[in-house]
């Protein structure tokens, strides 16, 4: 089942900034904040990028994070959306849905260290999906 959609922001480095920027401007709360740093594989300089924050604005969640320092981000590729199940066949489905109706694979669905299965599809619109089984 669904469990959640949010809109999920992209960065070139300056992740930390718009947290901050947004807890000011919007009295944001804070509900996950998380650095490259944290990273089973970190090195000198990761805990300056934003790996994963998710914030509350009133009723709802937005999520961001500073893209990889090697593959940065262009116009247009700053916003996606990121759907959480609680349902890795689910998660796996729809991911499948996407990619055989004209999608684009941007990172396969995988097990990671926060999630049973973790991918990143676009559409045939142009919308990038993130997919994410929350841990039991």
């Amino acid at each position: 089942m669904i469990v959640g959609m949010n809109p999920y922001f992209l960065f070139n480095g300056q992740g930390i900034e718009a947290v901050r920027f947004y807890e000011d401007v919007f009295g944001a709360e804070v509900k996950e904040f998380k650095t490259f740093a944290d990273l089973p594989d970190s090195s000198e300089g990761d805990e300056s990028l934003l790996l994963h924050a998710n914030l509350k604005i009133a009723d709802n969640d937005i999520m961001l994070s500073d893209a990889d320092p090697d593959h940065p981000i262009e116009v247009g590729t700053h916003i996606s959306v990121a759907l959480v199940t609680n349902d890795q066949d689910e998660t796996s489905d729809m991911f499948r849905k996407i990619r055989e109706s004209e999608g684009e694979e941007t990172m396969p669905l995988q097990e990671t260290f926060f999630s049973p299965a973790y991918g990143k599809v676009k559409d045939k619109f142009g919308i990038e999906w993130q997919f994410m089984t929350m841990k039991e």
